[in-house]
């Protein structure tokens, strides 16, 4: 590891998922616009990482650290090794248990020569407990997207109103302006009929995220309006590890979720009801080509998906939990039940019947998402929480 002596205070992310979903999908956005507005980084991740070849392209440090558990006193040692070499100024992790390796492996460093942000994108349950009463304290700011989870952080953990702070997702509105043609080529490409509606979920395929009621809903929609609708689930499996082949490790729900897809999407070929897809790195002509989008899950803090389907211009149909209400709210799209694919059915259905009401909450949701989420409204709030001018 070489040693570095950058011209200002370093930040430091540690973000040692695997997986290739939303959340690492962002951290993954936002460490590349901070690097765009000036501020020296380096990353702490796992070999496996799906970012580390875009990031060290981009000139942005990569340090790799161990598998292991949160409490390894070797993984602390390499946080203190980074942390030596780079001269960081700022720690910022991204998921609870690399918090708490965070916050463990500086303990004992004066509060007045550390800085800790912890950026909250899950659901959480309480945590009070003694040893979470005492890494919290060692967070300077606690972040996450919505309000609604602000309010349940101040109920479930030990943090003081100070250490809440709300920035929302940051997008890239221009990455929505893509040829008309290309957007064409994606419905021809999915075998579109003429009036055929796209129903689309962009998500992990996990059983919590709700893609079985997608595909539930597809086949009670099929048996009510043969050809109708059309159900696109984009996606990928979660994963847990690599073995010592390099091969990744499935999460054993996750697994199994996606085999009951693949069977619902043999089975769904004769009606052309359904279709599953691998994560599509530019995702963001489907979601142009759709005319819905469903977000299914059981306990969604604040969806990305359904901000990127809002500036898309899709109408949104999500479950009544988490930070999804938030983001509904205002008449921005339906909330249904969770756990239900009639629920998702009936929504669709509605907005069907009511063409007019669907543009007004259609229109409305892409304008909210637009004001509030682009990162020239967010990039700079990061910014003033670093202490770094762009």
């Amino acid at each position: 590891m070489k040693s570095h002596k950058p011209e200002r205070s370093v930040v430091a992310h540690l973000m040692t998922s695997v997986s290739r979903g939303g959340l690492e999908l962002y951290v993954r956005e936002l460490i590349v616009k901070l690097h765009s507005a000036g501020v020296k980084q380096v990353v702490v991740c796992d070999q496996h990482s799906f970012m580390v070849a875009e990031l060290r392209s981009l000139g942005i440090p990569v340090e790799f650290i161990r598998v292991g558990s949160r409490y390894s006193l070797r993984r602390m040692a390499t946080l203190r090794a980074v942390d030596r070499n780079y001269s960081v100024g700022i720690w910022h992790s991204h998921q609870r248990d690399d918090m708490i390796t965070v916050a463990l492996a500086f303990f004992f460093r004066p509060r007045a020569q550390f800085r800790h942000i912890f950026s909250l994108y899950m659901g959480f349950a309480r945590k009070k407990d003694l040893l979470h009463r005492l890494v919290y304290r060692r967070v300077e700011k606690l972040v996450t997207t919505s309000e609604l989870m602000n309010n349940l952080a101040r109920e479930r953990l030990p943090v003081t109103t100070s250490q809440i702070m709300c920035i929302r997702y940051g997008r890239d509105a221009n990455a929505f302006k893509v040829n008309n043609a290309q957007v064409r080529a994606v419905r021809k490409a999915l075998g579109l009929k003429p009036r055929q509606r796209l129903v689309l979920s962009l998500c992990r395929i996990d059983p919590m995220k709700g893609v079985r009621e997608f595909v539930e809903a597809a086949r009670l929609l099929d048996s009510r309006m043969r050809g109708k609708f059309l159900f696109v689930q984009i996606g990928e499996r979660t994963i847990i590890g690599y073995n010592g082949e390099g091969r990744p490790i499935y999460l054993p729900e996750s697994e199994d979720c996606y085999r009951q897809l693949v069977a619902a999407e043999r089975g769904a070929k004769s009606t052309s009801r359904f279709k599953l897809l691998p994560f599509q790195k530019e995702y963001q002509k489907y979601l142009l080509a759709a005319d819905y989008f469903v977000l299914g899950s059981y306990d969604e803090m604040y969806s990305l998906s359904v901000i990127d389907a809002m500036m898309a211009g899709c109408f949104v149909i999500g479950t009544n939990n988490g930070g999804t209400v938030e983001q509904l709210s205002n008449n921005r799209g339906f909330l249904i039940e969770t756990k239900s694919a009639p629920a998702i059915a009936d929504a669709l259905l509605r907005a069907e019947r009511n063409p007019k009401e669907k543009e007004k909450i259609r229109k409305a949701a892409q304008a909210w998402a637009m004001k509030e989420h682009t990162w020239k409204a967010v990039l700079p709030q990061w910014l003033k929480l670093y202490g770094v001018s762009a």
